[in-house]
């Protein structure tokens, strides 16, 4: 069972148990509904206005989702065949029919909402509303609320709400934030109705086909956005201008066209989400531009083609973007790294061509010997965009930008580094010798497994520098699973 708990300070409260015996007065709008004991006349009219404004169009949202996956074993069907990976299709089916439970419940309890006095949630220490569980905190004076969203059986759904506390002088309780709780539940958004099968179809790649190398992302999101659209026209005609709003190249996008460089795209796991760095507008066409990238292939070599690709790659591990390529050759008879490489600006493109990748590494190491970390790493960051498979320029540049404190980024360049090292062995140095060189070789010999060289990298750093917070931390990640390799606590 899957459970969301959070301690609300009397914010909600299931309430269907507080008053079993008590008549509710209702009033109905646009498939909400607000039930109240006798005398809370205005308080059900302000919920309802708050209901009209920021629950209900979540709860729309969820009724189309349970449109959309009323089938989840037709679905299912479809996505595995067009894949070529039938034998995946239960895995496909459960995941999709839980999503579709996850919505009816939402739509359960959300749908309609409680008012219920502060006094009778208290008195009965606890309140049972179907998906909705309460225990009541004296110590605390709060509820902790348990969600249950994988139950739809018709009494869970009958007895779930949306609990909403009025204290004894008649206010609101979290009057302000009603709106915003109910969201941390629902999600808001129109892209939320297609997520279900873009989600499991990214699932179905990634994890069970075993295709996620960390540099091939225009692949897994090209085809995920490709089939999740194919499916959406089918079974969901209505919310096609939703997936195309999402998928279809906008003409903000098509302004950063120039800018894209698909074949350097990491996934998304090795980038920083800060606002401050994230580019939102820039992910967002290279998505659209990767999933143009697979339509007009397959618009090309029949959609049969995309079950006939995969096969060449599932189960393989992780196949890179050459791999990737070579079996769309073999299949189509396309050469597709060119075309893919067309998704690359053209500075760029030039310098594939003509070995300035080579030049710049060269340049950054020159640059680090006279300690111009940030020109070094931009020389780099410029390299790894013609080669990003470059285990040598991306280790230097994890240990260079700790050199003028760009940590969160240099930890996530390590992190890639892991997850290519663990695709293939390469060959690697550090330009100069370096405390912060020697921190990030220990932190990769912890992800790669090597406990032993993490603390001949991690020793002598912390013996220069006692007080280096971060390789502290990495020597007691050390201990600890050396600890656990042993069986000790």
């Amino acid at each position: 069972m899957k459970h969301l708990i959070v301690a609300l300070a009397l914010a909600l409260v299931p309430a269907n148990a507080a008053c079993p015996a008590q008549n509710l007065k209702q009033i109905s709008s646009g498939g909400i509904t607000v039930s109240y004991p006798d005398g809370l006349d205005a308080q059900a009219k302000k919920v309802m206005a708050i209901a009209q404004s920021t629950i209900k169009p979540s709860v729309d949202v969820h009724r189309q989702i349970m449109s959309l996956l009323a089938n989840p074993d037709a679905m299912a069907d479809d996505i595995t065949r067009m894949l070529g990976t039938e034998e995946k299709k239960d895995l496909v089916k459960t995941r999709l029919a839980s999503y579709a439970t996850r919505s009816a419940v939402l739509v359960a309890a959300f749908s309609n909402l409680r008012l219920v006095r502060k006094a009778s949630a208290v008195a009965t220490s606890g309140i049972d509303g179907g998906a909705m569980q309460l225990r009541y905190s004296k110590e605390k004076d709060e509820f902790n609320v348990a969600f249950d969203d994988t139950d739809a059986s018709p009494d869970k759904l009958k007895n779930s709400f949306f609990p909403v506390i009025v204290n004894p002088d008649g206010t609101i309780r979290s009057e302000a934030k009603l709106g915003e709780i109910a969201l941390d539940f629902l999600g808001s958004g129109g892209a939320l109705a297609i997520a279900p099968v873009h989600d499991t179809v990214s699932y179905l790649i990634a994890d069970s086909l075993k295709i996620y190398h960390p540099l091939a992302r225009w692949f897994n999101e090209g085809i995920s956005g490709y089939v999740t659209r194919q499916i959406v026209a089918k079974y969901a005609p209505k919310l096609v201008p939703v997936a195309n709003s999402l998928f279809a190249v906008s003409d903000e996008s098509q302004k950063l066209r120039d800018k894209v460089n698909l074949y350097s795209w990491p996934q998304s796991a090795y980038l920083i989400k800060d606002p401050q760095e994230f580019d939102a507008k820039m992910e967002t066409a290279r998505t659209q531009f990767a999933i143009e990238l697979v339509t007009n292939l397959l618009a090309k070599a029949g959609p049969q083609a995309l079950s006939k690709i995969m096969g060449n790659l599932v189960y393989i591990g992780n196949p890179d973007t050459e791999a990737i390529c070579a079996a769309i050759q073999k299949v189509t008879g396309i050469d597709f790294k060119s075309t893919l490489i067309s998704y690359v600006p053209e500075e760029v493109r030039k310098g594939m061509a003509s070995g300035e990748a080579a030049r710049l590494v060269a340049q950054a190491e020159q640059q680090v010997k006279v300690k111009k970390w940030e020109d070094a790493a931009a020389s780099l960051r410029q390299a790894l965009e013609m080669t990003p498979d470059d285990v040598n320029a991306r280790l230097n540049l994890a240990w260079i930008e700790r050199e003028f404190g760009r940590r969160k980024d240099s930890e996530l360049q390590v992190f890639l580094l892991a997850a290519l090292l663990k695709q293939q062995p390469y060959k690697f140095s550090v330009f100069v010798p370096a405390i912060e060189a020697n921190y990030v070789m220990g932190r990769l010999a912890i992800l790669m497994g090597n406990l032993q060289a993490a603390k001949q990298f991690l020793e002598p750093v912390l013996a220069y520098k006692p007080d280096h917070a971060d390789a502290k931390r990495a020597m007691e990640e050390v201990r600890k699973l050396e600890e656990a390799a042993k069986g000790t606590k």
